[in-house]
């Protein structure tokens, strides 16, 4: 602890909690990292309202104060992470009771659910249930979903019906999700615009690469609802 530290006269500990997570943006960091190391670009898309400036200046105090650690990796071009320290994990139970505390504040309000009303979304997923459990947490929100068990037969939907948003599990084949997303960057260009993708992982698959071949953001399995809803909301905000 920092002498300015010690020096500081608190009158009660909850001064001290705020002290360092206080504010609007480091709980919500904390809360995207709580589950896998993410990427700048990918905390930069996932929380829109913050600023490049400002989310550099709160990953500094947050490493400063011993949360999170920043991880560069020697590759080209280079690779920095930002993931809990063991003393971020910590306060880890503290963002789940605050995302789960706004959930029943406010029950009727739709968490970015409003951003997917109507949004065409393609899941690709080899096992049944995990298709079944994304078609129902998205159409829950009106989205429009199309699934599909393979890349390849993602690519007949791409060419037939572009969707706005994609999002794959990486359960199947990587090789082939990669030649799906080749596919997902042709067309994006051909229409002046972006399809967003998602690449839902296990903590053992290779992060860099997924980003090399052009998914925005990963997500953990088994997912969390509010987090993918959430992803998507931010990712199609980005791409309009």
């Amino acid at each position: 602890m920092r002498a300015s530290q010690l020096a500081t006269e608190y009158n009660c500990p909850v001064e001290v909690t705020l002290e360092v997570i206080g504010g609007k943006w480091k709980c919500v960091i904390l809360w995207w990292l709580r589950r896998d190391a993410k990427r700048f670009s990918e905390l930069r898309l996932l929380i829109p309202g913050m600023t490049q400036k400002v989310l550099t200046q709160k990953l500094r105090e947050l490493e400063r104060d011993g949360l999170i650690r920043r991880e560069t990796y020697r590759e080209t071009p280079p690779r920095v992470e930002y993931s809990l320290t063991p003393y971020g994990e910590t306060v880890r139970p503290i963002t789940e009771l605050m995302c789960d505390w706004g959930k029943s504040h406010r029950p009727e309000y739709n968490f970015g659910y409003l951003r997917l009303k109507g949004l065409q979304i393609l899941v690709v997923a080899a096992e049944a249930d995990v298709r079944n459990r994304l078609r129902t947490v998205l159409e829950k929100r009106n989205a429009q979903v199309i699934t599909v068990a393979s890349p390849h037969a993602a690519l007949e939907v791409l060419l037939q019906q572009p969707p706005q948003a994609l999002v794959v599990d990486m359960g199947a084949s990587s090789e082939d999700s990669y030649a799906l997303m080749r596919q997902v960057r042709n067309l994006s260009v051909e229409q002046g615009g972006q399809i967003p993708a998602i690449a839902l992982t296990d903590h053992n698959l290779d992060r860099s690469q997924l980003i090399r071949k052009g998914f925005e953001v990963h997500l953990v399995e088994p997912f969390d609802p509010v987090e993918l809803v959430a992803t998507l909301a931010s990712l199609t905000s980005y791409s309009q």
